[in-house]
């Protein structure tokens, strides 16, 4: 499990492509000295750019004769693709892989796959995460640490307001454009999850399904894993069963899923697909194509 490893910073516009070119030019960059200075950003905000770095897996760690930090298969794609970090499709990658690798950012895991409901309050979000770690985890974690985490995990994904803040505050974060959590205004605050946006989610989907199969090692999964399973779309896109559907079924006409609707067995299939490749198709033919 990790608890507040972002330093408090949620993940900035640039951020990503900054740390992607020195951690491609340098793999002991993050272990320079000076390598906030040439971020040109403060120390805790260069921890903060490495964490993010790893969460969304565009980096990884390797141990030989001193350890380094190198682009991981998915960070040298995006940064020969899309290393600005625009292309929705790499926006709902990264949210994929951020909200489900539960020792990395488990807030961000509980959020997603856990936690049931749709609108709430920040107060709510902050008793229900410390109810879940208190019942969960053996190691004491700081009420202040889960409310850090709270704090900056609205952050990267509520729209910025733009009265009386300072330029850092309004600093958007790229994960915003996905809508995938909206703030009321009025007497008290409520946020509410909403479904994933993106002109490129059908990719997204195809592509978290084939994670997941490759994680999971498994060759098929039902409808119902697919609306109310940890991991998969209707927790991590917030998506209904009725959208899910909608989607296989374009799904299957575009790429090699098939999903059969028989004797209530709805089961979805997908067998000898490549995550990596895939992802490298997809850029090659709809991000770029």
């Amino acid at each position: 499990m990790a608890f507040g490893q972002h330093q408090t910073f949620y993940l900035r516009q640039q951020w990503l492509t900054k740390g992607l070119i020195e951690t491609r030019n340098d793999s002991r960059f993050f272990y320079n000295p000076e390598h906030f200075e040439i971020l040109g950003v403060g120390k805790n905000m260069a921890k903060s750019i490495r964490y993010w770095l790893t969460a969304t897996e565009l980096v990884k760690e390797e141990r030989s004769t001193q350890t380094e930090i190198v682009l991981s298969d998915l960070g040298k794609i995006v940064f020969e693709k899309d290393l600005y970090v625009k292309d929705s499709y790499t926006l709902g990658l990264l949210h994929y892989l951020l909200c489900t690798e539960k020792s990395i950012a488990t807030t961000w895991y509980w959020f997603f796959n856990v936690f049931n409901e749709r609108a709430f309050t920040k107060e709510t979000l902050n008793e229900q995460l410390n109810k879940w770690v208190a019942n969960n985890f053996e190691k004491k974690i700081s009420p202040n640490s889960l409310k850090k985490d709270i704090d900056c995990l609205l952050a990267l994904y509520t729209e910025k307001e733009y009265v009386n803040q300072t330029p850092e505050d309004i600093i958007r974060s790229p994960f915003e454009s996905l809508g995938l959590v909206k703030k009321t205004t009025g007497a008290e605050t409520i946020y509410m999850k909403k479904a994933i946006q993106s002109e490129r989610l059908t990719a997204i989907l195809y592509s978290s399904l084939v994670k997941y199969f490759e994680r999971h090692d498994v060759k098929e999964i039902s409808l119902n894993d697919l609306v109310n399973g940890e991991e998969l779309w209707g927790k991590v896109f917030t998506l209904n069963r009725d959208q899910i559907i909608e989607q296989l079924d374009m799904i299957k006409k575009k790429y090699p899923v098939t999903f059969t609707r028989t004797n209530h067995l709805d089961i979805i299939r997908i067998e000898n697909i490549t995550w990596i490749e895939e992802i490298g198709k997809i850029y090659e033919t709809e991000v770029l194509g």
